[in-house]
């Protein structure tokens, strides 16, 4: 939904009434995942897919009468081999898809948790005797923001729960709970992006900063030295800090969706910078240099009181082994780590093989 936002409140702002079709159950090969979602206006006006084309017309005829004035429903669709072939997949499966209305109301709702950066999650009756399409906002500490209408008095609590347990997760794709008998609530959680925390604005940092923006990475930039750190070599970052890093993991909020890049190969910064960041929740810690490079700085770690069991959770060498040495070479690299470890893969990590780093 959230690459459709700016859509939908384009078209709320013109006085126009809005549809959403969002697929909230995938039964084998699908063309789109759950989540995928189409939003049609009262005039007609279309965005999105959720099945890359081969069942469009008849969600689209759907949703305009879901518009007309018709109930919200839920749909569902067995993707055909034939209808496969139009999207280029090679067997068949069953999409459900959710058809309702959007309320002006729940969206700025959303929209506003979004900019403060709080994490929500959005739970919409998909199947029951009443109030399909009903949806409520549900912040981490168990707030309802909004329900409209409160179709499920007698089981808030539980889909309170359930909210909650996804944003503890940090689930990225959404679910459909059963939350009563014939009572099904379709779950997804919007949250903060993740943060790439990058110490050093060296020459790698600068394709790592690109790479990483494209991937939904909010970027921050942080070196003691100006010519090194500063908005002229980081246009793209959303911030860019000269102050030493070991002070800035004073004042930065550093949680388990926050992934450290030390690139700096100066131990009068990596070093105290790697104490600091090993006392945080970073999901990932990873620093720039050979092996040898590692083996003595790791040494050297013992006095600012870092016990080699914290240095496990190093990433060094850092990166995935793709045997680039040029910077854009080495920040694909890095950054296809950070993105392997945010989605639970291990991938070819260099830490976990032997011989040179890049080709020879």
């Amino acid at each position: 939904m959230i690459d459709l936002l700016l859509q939908i409140q384009e078209w709320f702002a013109r006085g126009e009434e809005v549809a959403v079709a969002t697929v909230v159950r995938v039964a084998g090969s699908a063309p789109r995942p759950v989540g995928a979602r189409m939003v049609v206006s009262s005039q007609g006006r279309m965005t999105g897919s959720v099945s890359g084309g081969c069942v469009e017309t008849t969600v689209y005829e759907e949703m305009m009468d879901v518009l007309a004035g018709g109930p919200p429903r839920k749909l569902q669709f067995g993707i055909t081999d034939d209808m496969i072939w139009d999207v280029g997949l090679a067997c068949g499966g069953t999409i459900d898809v959710l058809v309702h209305k959007l309320e002006p109301a729940l969206i700025a709702a959303l929209v506003d948790q979004m900019e403060h950066g709080e994490p929500v999650a959005l739970a919409t009756v998909a199947a029951g005797q009443s109030g399909i399409g009903s949806s409520a906002l549900v912040s981490r500490d168990g707030w309802t923001l909004e329900f409209q209408p409160d179709p499920l008095p007698h089981h808030e609590t539980q889909v309170r729960q359930r909210a909650q347990e996804m944003l503890a997760a940090r689930a990225e794709s959404g679910a459909v709970h059963e939350i009563g008998p014939g009572i099904e609530v379709y779950i997804e959680t919007f949250l903060p992006p993740p943060v790439l925390l990058i110490v050093g604005g060296v020459h790698v940092a600068i394709p790592l900063t690109r790479f990483a923006k494209e991937l939904g990475f909010c970027v921050t930039v942080v070196d003691p030295r100006a010519k090194f750190a500063n908005r002229e070599r980081f246009p793209e970052a959303d911030e860019v800090l000269v102050e030493w890093p070991d002070e800035a993991f004073a004042h930065l909020d550093v949680d388990d969706a926050t992934y450290v890049v030390l690139l700096t190969h100066d131990p009068k910064i990596d070093e105290p910078t790697l104490a600091a960041a090993l006392k945080t929740e970073a999901a990932y810690v990873g620093a720039i240099g050979s092996r040898s490079t590692h083996a003595a700085r790791f040494e050297r770690m013992k006095k600012w009181g870092v016990a080699p069991e914290q240095l496990e959770r190093v990433h060094a060498p850092i990166g995935l082994d793709l045997g680039g040495r040029a910077p854009e070479e080495t920040a694909l690299s890095i950054i296809a780590e950070v993105v392997a470890v945010k989605n639970g893969r291990s991938g070819a990590s260099l830490r976990e093989t032997k011989g040179p780093i890049g080709r020879g």
